[in-house]
């Protein structure tokens, strides 16, 4: 069964609206991404509200019918299915990733899957196909910032790879869909059970690439473990800047694949980062193509558009349009045109994706006095992460001329001889270029590369420690944590431009 939010994010104490397959009979429950790769079961849902469905209690539990139209939808239109509008049976709900999961019962509503009787039971689940099919992505954002760091979600990526309905913006070799460049956000597979063209990870078969569970599920993981408080957005809420408000916090979070962005998302970020924010980009291929949302001045998104393959593009298209923002590495530092990709060969004969192991390449330091490398232990020209594909499957390079413009070089790769775009991948800080040549007092830290989270949370790999450590670094550094062992519940912080109290220091416990 498919579901989908009708809004990526809600306000944590508040409903939202899902929306469900039609002509169905199911349940609801709520779930986590807490310490586990699995998800936690959280809670049962309130109805509030219905559309084209009905609900009933049965021992305590509701069980819903959907009716409406079952034709198959295109993947550029609003599906307008049914909806539920509900709301998180708990008395206190606090900002983070959640996974509403839609499971079929019989008409005394027992569950006819045995991801449904996992459900009734409470149990864990692992956010994968085939389950993750049943299961739509809902971000809660805070009632009130409190956390010093902001996470956001890449709504936009997630939709832009999802084929669901029969296209995307690429080529989908697998089930063979032409790409297209206006894609539907009201549709399944935003984050979770997204039809998908997309080679397996040979380095993290569980999981699909341009998936929640690939990318953000093990940052979120860490985050947690490391006592780390944190409050949640999508890509939407730093689009229209209504509902978030980046000043309200230290540091702003990207995370593993963050590819697509919208001019407005880079104004927020860049004004952010002058006023004294701090960005931290834990993710490869990061703000490189351009996309427009429709919609975003009412409120209801319903469509993402791709207004070119990169911004330097862009720019062209539109005759240097002055109020276009240039190529993203005036932003972040790197760009993909001067790093690489490597995701395998497609085999048309054999109609699946070949050759998809990468050459071991890891990061050589550069800079190993640097804050940023303190208790890795790693010496000038040691290269780490090469073992574990730390580098790739996308990276980001430095651009001709940017070691001299603001940009610190700490560590760089070898030239990424046969990927695309054959550049070298590169870790550093910048400071953004501001009116009158001064530079931002808000700093970027970047490493440039899609598969850090996934270092990040194996225990097995070689580089797991200086990742971690480095991860460590940046973030307690970013948010004023700067003594090795300070608490994360520490009292006293240094003054900043940004609000912060104790209640932000405290570890989300539910």
């Amino acid at each position: 069964m498919q579901i989908y939010p009708i809004h990526p994010s809600f306000t944590a104490g508040a409903c939202f609206e899902l929306a469900v397959q039609p002509n169905r009979r199911f349940s609801i429950a709520i779930y986590q991404q807490q310490d586990d790769d699995l998800l936690t079961s959280l809670c049962g849902v309130i109805v509030t509200g219905t559309h084209d469905v009905t609900g009933n209690l049965i021992d305590g539990k509701y069980m819903f019918e959907s009716a409406g139209n079952s034709t198959s939808m295109p993947f550029d239109k609003d599906w307008n299915w049914p909806t539920v509008t509900i709301k998180p049976n708990t008395p206190t709900l606090h900002s983070g990733a959640y996974v509403v999961i839609a499971y079929e019962v019989e008409a005394d509503g027992k569950p006819t899957s045995e991801l449904g009787r996992y459900c009734v039971a409470h149990q864990s689940v692992f956010a994968a196909r085939p389950a993750s099919d049943s299961m739509a992505l809902v971000i809660a954002r805070p009632r009130t910032p409190t956390a010093p760091l902001a996470y956001i979600i890449p709504t936009a990526t997630y939709h832009a790879y999802n084929s669901t309905g029969g296209g995307s913006f690429y080529l989908d070799r697998v089930h063979r869909y032409r790409p297209a460049t206006k894609v539907s956000l009201r549709r399944p597979g935003g984050g979770l059970g997204a039809r998908l063209g997309e080679p397996v990870d040979p380095y993290d078969t569980r999981s699909t690439r341009q998936q929640f569970t690939h990318w953000d599920a093990k940052f979120i993981r860490w985050l947690r473990k490391e006592g780390l408080a944190c409050d949640f957005y999508t890509d939407l809420d730093l689009h229209s800047a209504t509902a978030l408000d980046l000043t309200r916090y230290r540091c702003m979070l990207s995370v593993g694949h963050h590819e697509y962005w919208s001019e407005e998302m880079r104004e927020h970020v860049t004004r952010f980062i002058a006023q004294g924010g701090n960005l931290a980009v834990f993710s490869g291929n990061t703000c490189y193509r351009p996309v427009r949302f429709t919609g975003a001045d009412t409120g209801q998104v319903t469509e993402m558009h791709k207004l070119a393959e990169d911004w330097e593009l862009l720019k062209e298209k539109l005759n240097a349009d002055p109020r276009v923002s240039g190529n993203e590495s005036n932003l972040i530092g790197l760009t993909y045109n001067h790093g690489g990709g490597h995701w395998g060969e497609w085999s048309r004969w054999r109609r699946r994706w070949v050759k998809r192991e990468r050459e071991a390449i890891g990061f050589t330091v550069r800079r190993p006095e640097h804050w940023v490398f303190a208790g890795t232990e790693l010496r000038k020209d040691e290269t780490f992460g090469a073992e574990d594909r730390l580098v790739g499957y996308e990276v980001d390079g430095v651009p001709p001329g940017q070691p001299h413009d603001g940009f610190e070089t700490l560590a760089v790769t070898k030239k990424l001889t046969g990927w695309e775009m054959g550049g070298a991948g590169a870790i550093g800080t910048f400071r953004l270029q501001m009116q009158g040549g001064r530079r931002s007092s808000g700093e970027v830290f970047n490493v440039g590369t899609t598969d850090w989270p996934r270092v990040l949370m194996d225990s097995t790999a070689k580089s797991n420690f200086v990742v971690q450590r480095i991860t460590r670094n940046v973030i307690r550094h970013y948010i004023g944590l700067e003594a090795e062992n300070a608490s994360q519940r520490d009292d006293v912080l240094p003054e900043t431009t940004h609000a912060t109290n104790e209640a932000a220091l405290q570890t989300d416990a539910s």
